[in-house]
């Protein structure tokens, strides 16, 4: 069954677009024959239980290469992260808590990992300064914060890029913040984030969830806007916040 889907759009000159989909577990989630069938056929071997877990799918398109899947664990209870098992088991060989992870299909040597900012600090990442100054900028106006990098075969940190995901407080006032913020310091296309206005006009924090994330790299960051939808999936976890 799919749980939810997520809209993921780039909001700055890019032109990316990414719909994401959360089943209950793979296997028999879309019709035989879509390419989110495919996809999930070629993770048929998967024995492992992944029950506690949420199990993503992401399919390439004209803006986006490659298909992917996800394992996370964002309805957490405290200090429980991904298992060392289910880590183990898709060969993620990195040694601090992880929040999920990314693996492009088929296997490549290198994956994603989300992680919290303590962990970040210890890569000693070149980017790691102006990670802070950008959460600055978001101070008061977000309830969770967590990175995303990637990592190579041996577990090590590529310090190429880091991405920055951001979950605001859900309220239609705390979007227009974000939304300035976005404008004055951040080449976003104003045209791009005024499509969102419709959305949030009769806005209450079930009807969806909204994040952002922003990229920082050797160029300049790339800032994209996600919906998720058709209602909002996280407010019965443990820490989420009103």
């Amino acid at each position: 069954m799919i749980r939810y889907k997520m809209f993921e759009k780039e909001i700055t000159e890019g032109n990316h677009v990414s719909y994401h989909f959360c089943v209950d577990k793979f296997g028999n989630n879309f019709h035989p024959k879509s390419k989110h069938s495919i996809v999930e056929k070629s993770l048929s071997y998967i024995d492992i239980d992944l029950s506690k877990y949420e199990c993503n799918i992401t399919t390439s398109n004209t803006t986006s290469f490659g298909d992917y899947f996800h394992i996370s664990y964002l309805k957490r209870r405290p200090d429980q992260f991904l298992s060392e098992e289910v880590l183990k088991y898709f060969n993620i060989s990195t040694k601090f808590p992880v929040l999920y992870f990314t693996r492009k299909l088929p296997f490549e040597d290198n994956y994603k990992c989300g992680f919290y900012l303590n962990v970040y600090k210890t890569f000693k990442s070149k980017f790691f300064k102006d990670t802070i100054k950008t959460l600055k900028h978001f101070s008061g106006l977000y309830h969770d914060v967590f990175f995303a990098g990637d990592f190579d075969i041996n577990g090590n940190f590529i310090d190429k890029s880091i991405n920055i995901e951001i979950f605001p407080l859900q309220t239609k006032d705390n979007f227009y913040k974000i939304k300035n913020i976005l404008l004055n310091n951040f080449d976003v296309v104003e045209s791009k984030l005024n499509l969102y206005d419709n959305k949030f006009s009769n806005y209450t924090e079930d009807n969806f969830f909204f994040h952002i994330k922003i990229k920082l790299s050797d160029q300049k960051p790339i800032v994209k806007f996600y919906r998720t939808y058709p209602h909002n999936p996280y407010i019965t976890y443990y820490d989420y916040k009103r």
